[in-house]
């Protein structure tokens, strides 16, 4: 037992320092977030499973919302959009289905559609809800949601 018990320790040790050869940054593997500032630099895959750990436990949202833990300026913006059709999904779909609404004008805005834009781009969101809806996270959803209102946006 205790032969099979190291033979297998031995293959996964190999196993993790051929795939730590071959693996990028921190930064590169697993985005950014407070983890990633932690392991700047190191690379292999014991410090991008530390990073994404720590990133995962210390809220990457919201390092991506505010702009902190060294993440790019466009996941700011990408981060507060996701953030928000997250913790109001269903108000949204109400409010998208009945074409008007508070969380759904704040919405538009936050995707940047021009004020003249903003009833047309409604309109069009009203539209493709089913299309929209369909995706359960709160990434797809907005992504879908950029398809949409592309047309309206400055």
């Amino acid at each position: 037992m205790k032969k099979v018990l190291s033979g297998i320790t031995l293959a996964a040790s190999l196993l993790l320092s051929s795939v730590s050869a071959q693996a990028g940054t921190t930064q590169s593997a697993v985005g950014c977030g407070i983890g990633t500032m932690i392991f700047d630099g190191s690379t292999g895959l014991l410090y991008s499973l530390l990073a994404m750990t720590t990133n995962s436990s210390t809220f990457n949202t919201v390092s991506m919302t505010l702009g902190l833990g060294n993440c790019p300026s466009g996941a700011s913006l990408r981060g507060k959009i996701a953030s928000f059709i997250d913790f109001n999904k269903p108000q949204l779909a109400v409010e998208i289905a009945q074409g008007k609404g508070e969380r759904l004008s704040a919405l538009v805005e936050m995707f940047g559609v021009k004020e003249s834009d903003r009833a047309a781009a409604v309109l069009a969101l009203k539209a493709n809800q089913v299309a929209i809806f369909s995706h359960q996270s709160a990434e797809a959803i907005q992504d879908e949601m950029s398809k949409t209102l592309q047309a309206y946006v400055s």
